[in-house]
């Protein structure tokens, strides 16, 4: 190749490392101008992998309308899908639901990727794979999502990524998550001595090109190697080159439409054809051709004119600037017949319908409606993207207004699942703009506030959805033929909305008043959670029903999570756990990982609380990869602030300060006050690790944006204020936590607020010590009840009572080290040899002093209860190869060389965990 020396050298480095095993996978974006060579460059690098024993995988984004979703994924499989077997169970199920090849439940985003990222490993595994995907700016939206979730995970397995995509007006967003995370090599016009030589590979001896000709090409080119090639060409012919201040594309589609101007008429309009069908089958668009008086010559008649290449079962066009060029220069008329014959001629009723919806010149309720069950049989592939464009388009021809509403309130509900808020929430205002009647209001506002929360936006929404809620209730309740179980859900959601959104608090009473004055007639589960979730204080009796409530909603995983927070509001710790818990178990078996990794952020919360600090951060960094992969910000943001906390009490606060740094990274976190009050907690909790107690308590101050967690850090605000010397700031939230203690009956703050008052009120100091330790006997908080024995001996210290603090701070030594907090440890074991004891402290870690992650923890685990690879990829959203390099990673670290022994390594450093009990 002229000109892209440097470009070259590039890929031949990649592609050297890969080859000689040296270099992990990874993924580069050549981006440029349409005809600046990118086609040619990404050909030339396919061509020295394939001569390299590469293999060597492609696919082609189309300029069409006609998207039904995981089109370019199955050109790109289609060699590699023999090896699909080898993929754990669900995620085998999710990629061929997805390709169409087998009928089942509509499946996940994030399993598909999984599945395709496991099918590349598994091909990788036998020679270096090189992915070349062309024109990535036109993918359909499902395949540019997977090929930038692969090129995420590309770092464990010799798979090279190439892909092309223009950078101009004309691209569209479907590159842009590329971009994010691959190398991206601009590729830029050649210089005036590259643009000659190429010039003189074209036409060596000038024979129909003199000198000021070849000037004007090289002007009018600017450097760019196919305005080159067409320019010379028009001039060569006789042509004379459109000048003026047009963009070289345009001059471009020019030369093209007057290349074309000697051809028939029959050839044009078959050229027509091939542009509108380029995503159907030759022998599709000959049926077309044939309806349309054409005959097979005519495509042959483009073929030698260079101008369409029959590739296997497809017509592709020489460049896509002729495609737009003789889409552009087609009459309305012209287009709308050929659009009639394509539909007709289609075998998939997917593009069918989109080439039908292309040949009507109006409304029309017949096509809107075969569009709308093109995007249902999108949907059903997991194609959530096309759905809503197919559901989109069908709302611009439907007559009824009513109609036209509820079609866009369904594509704004697929675009919100594909991650796609931007898009969701300009098609909610179009819905908007529609809506009138009350249950729609409602449904638009649920929505918009939905996207604020999952794009971490102001929630500036929250209050608006509330008022549509209570506005609907009105009307439902003049109603008297309303069943009142109805009034119940549309109150409930505005009583969870309100409660979980930093929303003004009169809101927030509204609903809890209008829910509790409502007679439905039997007490209704929903009711009474949602009145526990708006005002735990006003209904402590509710706690003693939530076993029950428990067993209720036990095959209702979206009741489980509501459950989980009534729970959590109302201090019973357990009941929170097994409901989080069970919810996430219910979304996985589901094959729902968005909801999985809310119930996983929920559950982590709950276990750091009761002091299940491995199992706690597993289940944080699960919740956070798990939202991260499927775009939602705020609970990864939340998933990272419990993991920071964890870190911080396992003594890992240069980890923690990372993990806060994720969470600071998401816009807007006030939108979800539990977020930003986990972080200040998480911050507290640092420094209150070394010390910094002016810090800690500035930040454990700002915990209180958010009750819960102001209710569960009192101690620490505690801990902070006194080593402060400020007692008295964190008087007012202890006077407001202490009666919800005995309100509520929970040992566990109870725990927590006489340890508190022993930090404050040194007069009384050892009674509410003693009564702190009992309670968290019976809490079963082993991490508190160390942190308390390890204040109350340092207390006994302080009092010279040196014999008295000894076994206290042996225990709190002992509970540290058995829960894996060993800064805490190490700190209770100096206070212990200050008054006089001696201990060692162990190391909860393997003694090469490389502990184990909390992924690699986790995998250990469930490798030792017999689970195997495949079956622990399928529970961890990993691919089945990468569980195997981290058990080969540590098993080093555990001193063993087999799975054989992980269960005796894991139960020897009490790593085993109760998974695995």
């Amino acid at each position: 190749m002229i000109g892209r020396e440097r470009e070259l050298a590039r890929f031949d480095q990649l592609l050297t490392a890969l080859r000689a095993g040296g270099g992990r996978g990874g993924a580069v974006l050549v981006e440029g101008e349409a005809g600046i060579g990118k086609t040619t460059l990404a050909t030339a690098v396919a061509r020295t992998a394939q001569d390299a024993g590469f293999l060597v995988l492609r696919c082609q984004g189309f300029e069409s309308e006609a998207a039904t979703g995981f089109t370019g994924l199955h050109e790109l499989l289609h060699p590699v899908l023999d090896q699909v077997d080898a993929l754990p169970p669900r995620q085998r199920s999710a990629l061929l639901t997805a390709l169409g090849l087998q009928v089942g439940p509509s499946p996940d985003r994030l399993l598909i990727g999984l599945a395709v990222l496991g099918l590349l490993e598994e091909a990788a595994a036998q020679r270096p794979v090189l992915l070349q995907v062309e024109d990535a700016h036109w993918l359909d939206a499902s395949t540019a999502g997977v090929v930038a979730f692969v090129a995420r995970r590309l770092g464990g397995a010799p798979v090279l990524l190439v892909a092309t995509a223009r950078r101009d007006a004309t691209a569209s967003a479907s590159a842009s998550a590329l971009e994010e995370v691959a190398e991206v090599l601009p590729l830029g016009p050649l210089d005036d001595d590259d643009a000659q030589r190429l010039l003189d590979s074209l036409h060596p001896l000038e024979p129909d090109l003199g000198a000021t000709a070849r000037r004007r090409v090289l002007d009018e080119a600017h450097g760019n190697p196919l305005a080159l090639r067409e320019f010379a060409a028009a001039l060569s012919g006789g042509t004379p080159l459109t000048s003026g201040p047009l963009p070289t594309t345009r001059r471009l589609e020019r030369a093209f439409l007057d290349a074309l101007a000697p051809l028939p008429a029959s050839s044009r309009t078959m050229l027509l054809l091939a542009a509108a069908g380029e995503d159907l089958l030759v022998a599709e668009l000959l049926d077309a051709a044939a309806a349309l008086g054409l005959d097979p010559q005519d495509l042959d008649r483009l073929g030698r004119e260079g101008l369409v290449t029959t590739t296997g079962e497809r017509a592709q066009l020489r460049h896509p600037l002729v495609r737009s060029a003789v889409h552009g220069a087609a009459s309305s008329a012209e287009r709308f017949r050929v659009h009639q014959a394509l539909a007709a001629a289609s075998r998939d009723p997917g593009r069918a319908a989109w080439h039908r919806a292309a040949a009507v010149p109006d409304r029309d309720e017949a096509v809107a409606a075969e569009l709308e069950a093109a995007g249902t049989l999108a949907a059903e592939r997991g194609a959530r993207s096309e759905a809503a464009a197919a559901l989109r388009r069908a709302a611009e021809l439907t007559p009824d207004p009513s109609q036209r509403a509820t079609r866009l309130l369904s594509a704004a509900q697929y675009l919100r699942q594909a991650g796609a808020t931007v898009e969701a929430a300009a098609t909610l205002d179009a819905a908007a703009a529609l809506v009138s009647a009350p249950q729609e209001r409602f449904q638009v506002a649920y929505l918009r506030s939905m996207l604020g929360i999952a794009a971490g936006e102001a929630p500036h929404d929250t209050g608006r959805f509330v008022q549509e809620a209570l506005q609907l209730d009105d009307e439902l309740a003049a109603d008297r033929t309303t069943d009142p179980a109805q009034r119940v859900v549309v109150l409930a959601n505005a009583a969870f909305h309100a409660a979980n959104q930093a929303t003004d608090a009169t809101w927030r009473r509204a609903v809890h008043d209008r829910l509790a004055a409502l007679d439905a007639g039997f007490p209704h589960p929903l009711q009474q959670v949602a009145l526990a979730v708006a005002d735990p204080l006003a209904h402590p009796r509710v706690r003693d029903g939530l076993p029950r409530l428990l067993a209720t909603f036990a095959d209702e995983p979206y009741m489980l999570l509501a459950l989980g927070q009534a729970a959590e509001r109302l201090q019973d710790l357990p009941v929170a756990q097994a409901a989080w818990s069970r919810a996430a178990e219910a979304f996985h078996r589901a094959g729902s990982p968005g909801d999985e990794g809310q119930a996983l952020n929920g559950l982590a919360s709950v276990r750091l609380v009761r002091g299940q600090l491995a199992e706690a951060l597993q289940d944080a960094e699960n919740a956070h990869r798990t939202a991260v992969d499927v775009g939602m910000a705020m609970v990864a943001a939340s998933a990272s602030a419990t993991a920071a906390r964890a870190l911080a009490l396992t003594g890992r606060p240069g980890e923690a300060a990372e993990a806060l740094g994720r969470v600071r990274a998401v816009g807007a976190v006030d939108a979800v006050p539990q977020v930003p009050a986990g972080a200040s907690w998480a911050a507290g909790l640092i420094a209150l690790q070394e010390r910094r107690f002016e810090d800690a308590l500035a930040e454990l101050l700002d915990v209180g944006t958010y009750p819960l967690f102001a209710a569960w850090s009192v101690a620490d605000l505690a801990e902070a204020a006194a080593g402060a010397g400020a007692p008295a700031q964190a008087l007012d939230v202890l006077e407001r936590v202490a009666p919800a203690a005995e309100l509520f009956g929970s040992d566990h703050l109870r725990l927590l607020v006489h340890r508190a008052r022993a930090l404050l009120l040194d007069p009384a100091a050892e009674e509410h010590f003693v009564a702190a330790l009992a309670a968290a006997e019976r809490a079963e908080a082993p991490v508190e009840l160390a942190r308390t024995q390890l204040a109350y001996g340092e207390w006994l210290r302080r009092e010279q009572r040196p014999v008295d603090a000894r076994p206290v701070l042996a225990a709190a030594v002992g509970g540290f080290e058995r829960r894996g907090a060993r800064s805490l440890a190490e700190r209770a074991a100096q206070e212990l040899r200050a008054a006089g004891g001696a201990v060692r402290v162990g190391d909860v870690r393997p003694g090469s002093g490389a502990p184990l992650t909390a992924q690699e923890l986790q995998i250990a685990r469930l490798a030792a209860q017999g689970m195997s690879n495949k079956e622990i990829a399928d529970q961890l959203y990993l691919s089945h190869r990468t569980v195997g390099a981290h058990l080969y990673k540590l098993f080093p670290k555990l001193g063993i060389t087999s799975r054989a022994r992980l269960r005796a390594a894991l139960a020897d450093l009490d790593l085993l965990g109760p998974s695995a009990g």
